[in-house]
Order: C-alpha cells, then structure tokens, then sequence
C-alpha cells in the first residue's frame, strides 16, 4: 500500500485496518447486505471453527490441503508452562506439546452454511442466506490485502432447485456489475476453476465442459466471484428437495479486504473511496 493508503498493517497475512479502511469496510458490507435483504435472503451467523471431520466430508482435505489451517489445545500433561512459554517466545509451539487438532479454521464462509442446513429438506421456494464469515488460508505466500492469511468473506447463498440457484446466479451478476459500474471501479468478468471439485476424474472432466465459476478482477485480482456447485454440497450433507433428490447450491463471494486493496488503489485514498461507495450505494437505491 503507498503512503497515501496508510492506516493498513498485514504482517504475515495477518490484517489490521485504522479507523479509515474500517469505516470503508462498513459501508461495502452495508452495501453488500441491503442488496441480499431486497433478495430476501435470510442473515445466519456461521461458527468460526469447524470440526475436521464436518471439512473431510466436503472434500477440503482431499482436494486443498496444503491451505488448511486447524486448532489445537495445549496438552498440560506434557509439558510445563515454563516450557509452553519458552516455545511460544520463539514463536512456534513444540508439536509433542500439543492435543490432537479436532477443529479447523474454514477456508470459505459458505462450509458454514451447508453443514446448517445438513439433514434438512429445502422447501418449494428454495432458501438463500446471507453471511459474513472469517476465513483463514495457509498460502504460500502473503502480499498486503492482495493475499491474507485472515480475511473476511461476504456470501450469499443459494439452495434448492437447479432453476432457482441458476437465478441467483443472474441476479448475483447483474448486482456485482452494477454495483462496479456505479462506483467507477472497472473489473473485467473471468471463467475459473472452482476449488470446491476434485481437480482430477470425473469432476474436473466436468469443470471443463461446463464453466462453474465466474470472478470479478480488479487490475487481476479476483474481488468477487460468482459459483454455481450444483449438487456436491446437497450430496455431501444430505440437502434434499421435496422430492427427496439433492438440493443444488450456488453462492456470491465479496472479499472484504480485497474490495478495500482494489479502491485504495484506483482511487488513490480512502476519503476518495469511501465517497465513491456512498455515491454508488445512492444510485443503487434509487
């Protein structure tokens, strides 16, 4: 970040944001949930930690590894805390010293939201939610609020029919559209790959017959993105229809921090930024 975006600190992926970065992060996630409250979408809070084996049942572990991130517990019959606080002071805890790692910090908002609905049947009118979820990943390397290894993650998703999770998806599109266009950020629409498949057999065969995910990219950088997982995650948790069959599931990611990274930079300060969101979210209310 230069000079004139200061008030941002992300040491080691780790984000801190002054009063400024703040303030703009609260207006774009205002802005991002009266959009999903004139949908009709329904606000759930998701926890911030997951079991593993929850993660293992999605494919997390399977397909994306090397970007878990999990918790443990110390393990006091193994070692003083004179020796927990040596270790800590050097700055990584001794493996040995600690309990076996029963939860993870989840890499997407949405994992939150189908172990929710796990077990349940969708109704006719299908179901969208809307949540702000904390997201940790174990890059291989970290660059401002470009990259985090801590970052905030606006969704909403879609269950239900193919029909009706397909309509999210228009609408999610049209929105992200609009809403760049009234800002006067310019982003240019990308087919990508969806790290909720298996990068190999069937699915990835699938994956290059049919596009499952759009992102939205400022100056390269994906900001936002636009996925459609059709019935893995109805599958995986036992989402059904009325009819018995797997629900489908689409979603709309907002990266909080990347937002903040493409608006510093395009506009060149935060007090220019924070102007430009409040005029689009004028336009995009009247």
């Amino acid at each position: 970040m230069t000079d004139t975006l200061s008030g941002v600190r992300a040491h080691d992926g780790l984000p801190a944001l002054g009063p400024a970065p703040t303030r703009l992060a609260d207006t774009l996630d205002r802005l991002y949930t009266d959009w999903a409250r004139s949908m009709s979408a329904t606000p759930l809070t998701v926890p911030p930690l997951l079991p593993i084996s929850d993660l293992a049942r999605l494919g997390v572990y399977e397909n994306f590894p090397q970007l878990a991130l999990v918790s443990s517990s110390l393990n006091v019959d193994a070692a003083t805390p004179d020796q927990f606080t040596r270790d800590a002071v050097d700055g990584a805890l001794d493996p040995y010293h600690l309990l076996p790692a029963a939860l993870a910090l989840p890499s997407s908002a949405c994992y939150g939201v189908y172990l929710h609905f796990q077990e349940r049947q969708i109704s006719d009118a299908g179901a969208l939610v809307t949540v702000l979820g904390q997201c940790y990943r174990n890059e291989s390397h970290y660059d401002g609020l470009k990259r985090l290894k801590a970052f905030r993650m606006r969704e909403v998703i879609a269950l239900g029919t193919p029909e009706q999770t397909a309509a999210h998806l228009e609408r999610s599109s049209s929105f992200i559209e609009q809403l760049a266009k009234a800002i006067g950020l310019p982003v240019e629409r990308h087919a990508a790959s969806d790290p909720f498949y298996d990068q190999t057999g069937e699915r990835a065969a699938f994956q290059r017959v049919v596009t499952v995910k759009h992102e939205y990219r400022y100056a390269g950088m994906a900001i936002a993105s636009v996925n459609t997982h059709h019935k893995f995650f109805g599958e995986r948790c036992s989402i059904t229809l009325a009819d018995g069959t797997a629900a489908s599931t689409s979603c709309l990611g907002f990266g909080l921090e990347r937002w903040l990274h493409a608006l510093g930079d395009h506009f060149g300060g935060w007090d220019a930024a924070q102007q430009a969101v409040e005029n689009a979210a004028g336009v995009l209310t009247t």
